[in-house]
């Protein structure tokens, strides 16, 4: 489940106060979503809804936006959840990593989220499991070598469990989804330890971001429709969220009490304001690329199929063009 208010009784009074005051003050400036500047979709329908992403750390100050379609009939009840648009944008983006686990009978969490530059490398590729703190972490329930039956733990992986992480983790530079593999299902009761997911190096945080967690850090969860001020912390895991027509589904990464590496001080993410909405996100790049004739762009299509001489910038007009790189990287670039 998803809910952190039942785990985070250590919680500081401060950040608790933050939480209420983020969902219910104004703000000095509206954050509102225009669907119309949305050019990361996925699916197809007469509905709409769309995902927006806060990082916390020393990046770009930015609130990445992508939407998602789709038709009633598509879903059960007509209602797909907020999983399950999650996933269809992850698998579909090129430049968004969903890190997700089964953790129990109300479904699924969001460990940990990233962001890359699909010109660049994955974010996954980056990434690696700390096994050797994650098992000595007293705040883990979770026992890898001997099963924890209080907590309706069934098995232990043991040693596997580093082999089954970075495997899982190596899939998600394909799929840009990782599958926590040490879960309910597997399990009996998860392995709580996101909070060792992390990059192996430093990151240039202009070209990759990346936010885990669950103890030191969690990804908050906010509902509602396109103005992101009104938005409501959600009482529900995203597995559980029902999306209509219009909605918007915002996460906001969120410091908890204790060290967290790389995070920045004072921060808490979910009492943060939303930040300056980016539709965009690694395209201004690739602008500049095309009309500078940097050589990592091989060629550029009309959306009808039409290469453009990549030197006739006279002929490069507004719109929305698929971009071929150098290594077979194919995407949708808006040019304004």
């Amino acid at each position: 489940m998803c809910v952190k208010f039942k785990r985070t009784l250590n919680m500081s009074k401060n950040i608790i106060w933050g939480i209420i005051l983020a969902a219910t003050s104004l703000t000095a400036h509206a954050v509102v979503v225009e669907w119309d500047k949305i050019t990361h979709w996925s699916g197809e329908g007469s509905n709409r809804a769309a995902l927006v992403v806060q990082f916390n750390d020393n990046g770009p100050q930015r609130a990445y936006v992508w939407g998602f379609r789709w038709n009633d009939e598509d879903f059960e009840n007509g209602t797909p959840s907020g999983e399950d648009m999650f996933r269809a944008i992850a698998a579909n983006s090129n430049d968004l990593l969903l890190f997700t686990q089964y953790t129990g009978w109300m479904g699924s969490t969001v460990d940990g989220i990233g962001l890359y530059n699909p010109a660049g490398q994955s974010v996954a590729s980056s990434l690696a499991y700390d096994f050797d703190n994650a098992k000595e972490d007293s705040r883990i329930s979770f026992d890898y070598f001997t099963p924890n039956e209080l907590m309706g733990q069934t098995k232990a992986p043991g040693n596997f469990t580093p082999i089954y992480c970075e495997r899982s983790i190596t899939a998600a530079v394909d799929s840009h989804i990782i599958e926590h593999p040490i879960n309910a299902r597997d399990y009996g009761y998860p392995a709580y330890d996101y909070d060792w997911w992390q990059p192996s190096a430093q990151l240039d945080l202009t070209q990759q971001r990346w936010n885990a967690g669950w103890y030191d850090g969690y990804w908050s969860y906010w509902v509602g429709g396109t103005d992101l001020d009104e938005a409501s912390y959600s009482g529900l895991g995203y597995s559980s969220r029902k999306l209509s027509d219009g909605q918007v589904d915002g996460w906001k990464y969120m410091l908890l009490d204790g060290p967290v590496t790389g995070g920045v001080d004072g921060f808490t993410g979910a009492s943060e304001p939303w930040y300056e909405l980016d539709y965009d996100h690694f395209s201004t790049q690739g602008i500049t690329d095309v009309q500078t004739g940097n050589n990592e762009i091989e060629a550029i299509y009309t959306i009808g199929g039409v290469k453009i001489d990549i030197k006739d910038t006279q002929a490069i007009k507004p719109g929305v063009y698929i971009v071929k790189y150098h290594g077979g990287i194919t995407r949708k670039l808006l040019i304004k």
